[in-house]
C-alpha cells in the first residue's frame, strides 16, 4: 500500500541511484518547513517516517504459503503467528528485511527441507499480515525472539538486510541458544546508525538538527540509543560460523557493511554475489545453492546431518 503522507518514506528503498521521487521531494520540503516552525514536531514526524514499513506498494496475501501450517506465537503484542514447514527435528528460522514480509524468504524453504530441516518464517511487526505501518528495531528484535521461542530454538537462522540486526540481537538475548549451529546474513546492514545516516543525509537531505531529534526520539521509542543496534556489538557472544552473502554493487546497502560484519565477527565468511542486487539476491539460484552448501557443511561437521 502506498504511503498516505509525503513524509512517510521508508529507510530502506528498492533503488537509491534513481532521481528522488515526488513523494521524497515533498517529504524533504515538509521536514524543512517543520524544522523552521515546529522543530520538535519535525523530529517526531521524521522518526515516524524512518519507522515506516508500508511504502513499497507490495500486495499482502492472507493465503497460507504452500505446504506450510500456521503455528501460534504467544506473548508478543505485535505478531501472533508463524508459518511452519514440517521436516526433521532440526529447525531453520527465516527472517525477512524491512518493508517486505515472510514471502520474500520462501526460496530458502525447499533447499532447507531437502537437508532434512523443519522451516519457520514470520511477518515482522507492521509487515505482511502483522498489523500497523510503523515499527522499531526493539519491536522487530522482540518479535524475532518470540518466533525463536515458538519453535523452541533454531539450529540455523537465515536473515536478510535489516532483519540481520534483529536476528543477531534476538539470538544474543536468548538464554536458550545452545541449539544454534550457524547463521546466514544476506545483504546485511551492519548497524542502524549507518541506515539512519544514509536515509537522513543522502535520501532525505534533512537538516542536522532534525537528524539529532530523530536520534533522541528513537531512543525514547526503543529504550536504547540507535547505536545499540550494531551487529558487531550485539553479536560479540555468538561464536558460531556465519556466512555473509552480498552483491558488491548492491544499490541499497553498501558492500562495505558486509565487509565490516565479516571483519568483526570471529567465524564469519564473505561470499560475493555479483549481479544479484538487494532484493533479487534472495531468489538467485547461486545464492540458494551457496547457502545450502554452507548449512550442510556446518551441520555435517558436527555430525548432525546425514547428507
Amino acid at each position: 500500500m502506498a504511503a498516505a503522507n509525503p513524509t512517510e518514506v521508508s529507510p530502506i528503498t528498492r533503488q537509491t541511484t534513481k532521481a528522488p521521487s515526488l513523494r521524497m521531494r515533498l517529504g524533504r520540503h515538509a521536514f524543512r518547513m517543520l524544522n523552521t516552525f515546529a522543530p520538535r514536531i519535525a523530529g517526531r514526524r521524521a522518526a515516524d517516517a524512518f519507522g515506516f514499513t508500508r511504502g513499497y506498494g507490495l500486495p499482502v496475501s492472507d493465503r497460507i504459503p504452500l505446504g506450510a501450517t500456521v503455528t501460534s506465537i504467544e506473548g508478543n503484542a505485535d505478531i501472533d503467528r508463524a508459518y511452519y514447514w514440517e521436516g526433521g527435528t532440526a529447525r531453520v528460522l527465516l527472517v525477512h528485511g524491512w518493508g517486505t514480509d515472510s514471502s520474500s524468504m520462501l526460496s530458502f524453504v525447499k533447499p532447507m527441507k531437502t537437508l532434512g530441516f523443519s522451516v519457520a518464517a514470520f511477518d515482522a511487526p507492521a509487515h505482511g499480515l502483522s498489523p500497523g505501518k510503523h515499527t522499531t528495531m526493539t519491536q522487530f528484535t522482540r518479535a524475532t525472539g518470540a518466533a525463536l521461542d515458538a519453535i523452541e530454538g533454531a539450529q540455523v537462522v537465515i536473515a536478510h538486510s535489516l532483519g540481520s540486526i534483529a536476528t543477531i540481537s534476538a539470538l544474543a538475548e536468548r538464554s536458550r541458544r545452545a541449539s544454534l549451529r550457524c547463521i546466514v546474513l544476506i545483504a546485511p546492514t551492519s548497524a542502524l546508525t549507518e541506515v539512519l545516516e544514509r536515509w537522513a543525509n543522502r535520501d532525505m537531505a534533512l537538516p542536522r538538527p532534525v537528524i539529532e531529534r530523530i536520534y533522541a526520539e528513537l531512543q525514547c521509542r526503543n529504550g536504547v540509543p540507535v547505536s545499540h543496534w550494531d551487529i558487531l556489538a550485539r553479536g560479540a557472544s555468538l561464536d558460531v560460523p556465519v556466512l555473509v552473502v552480498h552483491d558488491p554493487a548492491d544499490p541499497v546497502v553498501p558492500y562495505c557493511e558486509a565487509q565490516r560484519v565479516v571483519a568483526g565477527l570471529p567465524q564469519a565468511t564473505l561470499w560475493p554475489a555479483p549481479g544479484t542486487g538487494h532484493g533479487r539476491i534472495l531468489s538467485d539460484a547461486r545464492v540458494r545453492e551457496q547457502v545450502r552448501e554452507f548449512v550442510k557443511r556446518q551441520m555435517s561437521n558436527l555430525g548432525e546431518l546425514a547428507g
